[in-house]
């Protein structure tokens, strides 16, 4: 648990940028549904998704306390949203420390390394030791690379809430239709609060590339390679003549 009483000594330290930016954090929202919220604030989009920037205050084991980075606070900092951006990622393993656990392992007890033996099978939840604000975990650097490495895997994630998302395994024997179809399906029950609600999209990571994106985005990219190889292999086209049909 990361303690930092003395965050603030007097409010006037949100103000300056030097003294909070060790303490800034990533949290990440529906874009669409919080369009209105994010005219008021710095934010970086990712699909439907959007990060939004806080000052963590204070913690305690039960709670933390947090301001939000609005657009009257970066124009005291006098800096854009890259570089808000780029000091959150550094800071924000800090404040919000990373935990990644398989279901198993959360639901029955079953050790991190054995249960992640079954790498196809496998669902990994993405939160923090807070259990809050959580799904921001899989913008950390390395995160999702670390995983889709260990388990020997590109990525679908879930964004099952803003407090968690779930990763499992780009596999052939995985039904991405039945996960698309589940997630619609939590969304539109009541097993979700409808202020966590994150994304009735898959998204999707490539570990070569290093690309996340919307699964569908992905699966579309994926059909175009198919054509243009088939183009290819049939027709002996060039890439660059392909280049031209589009």
């Amino acid at each position: 648990m990361v303690h930092n009483d003395k965050v603030l000594e007097d409010v006037n330290a949100l103000l300056d940028y030097n003294a909070v930016k060790d303490y800034l954090f990533m949290t990440v929202i529906n874009a669409e549904e919080h369009k209105n919220d994010l005219a008021t604030m710095p934010h970086t989009i990712i699909g439907d998704l959007a990060i939004v920037y806080k000052i963590m205050i204070q913690t305690t084991n039960d709670r933390f306390c947090s301001a939000r980075v609005t657009n009257q606070l970066m124009d005291q900092y006098g800096i854009d949203v890259n570089k808000l951006h780029n000091d959150a990622l550094i800071s924000s393993p800090n404040m919000m420390k990373p935990e990644i656990l398989p279901l198993e392992t959360m639901l029955i007890g079953i050790p991190k390394d054995i249960a992640l033996e079954e790498k196809e099978h496998q669902l990994v939840v993405l939160t923090n030791e807070h259990k809050t604000d959580g799904a921001a975990t899989m913008f950390y650097a390395g995160v999702l690379n670390d995983l889709a490495e260990k388990l020997e895997h590109n990525l679908y994630i879930i964004p099952s809430s803003t407090d968690e998302c779930i990763a499992l395994c780009d596999s052939p024997s995985l039904n991405i239709e039945h996960v698309k179809e589940m997630l619609l399906s939590v969304n539109k029950s009541t097993l979700v609060d409808p202020d966590k609600k994150l994304s009735d999209h898959l998204y999707h990571y490539d570990k070569d590339e290093h690309i996340l994106e919307k699964a569908d985005d992905y699966e579309i990219e994926s059909i175009n390679i198919n054509i243009r190889n088939c183009f290819i292999r049939d027709w002996g086209f060039q890439n660059d003549k392909i280049r031209r049909y589009h």
